[in-house]
């Protein structure tokens, strides 16, 4: 196996000539790759997080308003014009992104939009705060005059009749009755302000409209969410690989024909190109394997076995499968490499890269150029006469190593 993808590789991914690149030549090689690689990541970025995302179809604000057990108190974020609200209305490919949306989550949207043109929010708030301080002040003075009178004499001030004076200023127990009363009420009327303030914004039509809406939508959004999440982590990879792969089979294409035509810096690009469109095709295979396949195929037959009480028989099946299938895939592997290989052995490349390693270039098997002139495995002649000198030269090279003249020339001649 490791010979096999060392000559895989060597046959498909170097190149022997001696042609160097400059530096500029490289520069410009790596600024493509880098282009190249941004380019593919907006391309699976865009399927995968806008045309099939489900935080896209369902947005979180449609997710977040059918989930809230407050839809009818306009705290709520949604019924503001905030950060949040704006980071998520204006994200890249919004306006692709809108046509996503699901209906229902649409028609949310709308009635929310009545919401916020029929109430004036902000005026809301405000007067929500107003309230708030002055119930936060009432308090501060209720708590302060319990705190300044133990409750056994603020019991008994509270049944005394009397006009007595109890510390200087001609304060007595029933000035501060009445101080204390007077909070009480004004601590009674500030409540029933902030009631009627929840009470004007939630029996609003709008609002009705907007929780009878979504208390007869909820569930069955919520099913569509968990169907359409459910598999699409899986659709990621697949959308991933259904980009990349046509591109990696493109310029693996590419960079073969350029390498049996021997035309260097066509060659080098594309092959620079191919491993930059190896890096998501890579990432996407290795991530089904992890995360899919294995997991679901075996949880299924284990759960089969282990019904009938020998889990155990899922491995055998398990080992019989991977060997079926990767026996299968390593015997086409090997018949197209062979057929490749048989097409190179008339490449100028391999033929000088056979005689630099003393190998046959029919065979591969190891021959002594100097002495030999017949390979002893297979037959295939290693040196010819050369008509100009009459010396005996390495049959393949297109010059006699003894009067350089060129050999297929003389030859037809």
């Amino acid at each position: 196996m490791k010979n096999y993808l060392k000559n895989l590789y060597q046959n498909n991914f170097t190149y022997k000539g001696k042609e160097k690149l400059s530096k500029l030549t490289i520069f410009f090689i790596i600024v493509l790759n880098v282009i190249i690689y941004y380019v593919l990541h907006l391309g699976i970025d865009f399927q995968t997080k806008v045309l099939n995302s489900p935080s896209v179809t369902f947005p979180y604000k449609c997710r977040d308003i059918i989930n809230s057990k407050y839809l009818d108190d306009f705290n709520q974020y949604f019924y503001s014009n905030d950060d949040y609200n704006y980071y998520d209305e204006n994200s890249k490919y919004q306006n692709i992104k809108n046509e996503q949306i699901d209906l229902r989550c649409e028609d949310i949207f709308t009635k929310l939009e009545l919401i916020k043109n029929e109430h004036d929010i902000k005026r809301l708030k405000n007067d929500l705060k107003i309230v708030l301080n002055n119930e936060s002040k009432i308090n501060n003075e209720i708590y302060y005059i319990k705190e300044n009178y133990n409750t056994v004499l603020f019991e008994k001030m509270s049944s005394q009749k009397g006009e007595q004076s109890i510390i200087k200023d001609n304060l007595n127990n029933q000035n501060i009755k009445e101080k204390y009363d007077a909070y009480l009420a004004q601590l009674e009327e500030i409540k029933k302000n902030k009631d009627n303030l929840y009470k004007e914004f939630k029996e609003s039509k709008s609002v009705k409209e907007l929780v009878n809406y979504v208390n007869i939508k909820k569930d069955e959004i919520n099913d569509s969410i968990k169907e359409f999440t459910k598999a699409y982590y899986l659709k990621i990879e697949l959308i991933t690989l259904s980009f990349s792969l046509p591109l990696v089979v493109l310029f693996f294409y590419l960079m073969k024909r350029y390498l049996k035509k021997e035309k260097y810096i066509l060659y080098i690009i594309f092959k620079n190109i191919l491993f930059v469109a190896l890096i998501p095709t890579i990432i996407s295979v290795l991530s089904l394997i992890n995360q899919y396949l294995p997991k679901i195929f075996i949880e299924k037959l284990l759960m089969f076995f282990y019904s009938i009480e020998i889990p155990f028989v899922v491995y055998y099946f398990v080992v019989i499968i991977f060997i079926i299938i990767f026996t299968i895939l390593i015997i086409k592997i090997q018949k197209r490499f062979k057929e490749n290989s048989e097409k190179l052995k008339n490449n100028k490349i391999t033929i000088v890269d056979s005689y630099n390693k003393s190998c046959c270039n029919n065979c591969g098997n190891k021959v002594d150029f100097n002495t030999m002139n017949y390979c002893p495995c297979c037959k295939n002649q290693l040196k010819i006469e050369c008509n100009n000198c009459h010396e005996l030269t390495i049959k393949e090279l297109d010059y006699c190593f003894k009067c350089g003249s060129e050999i297929k020339k003389l030859n037809k001649m």
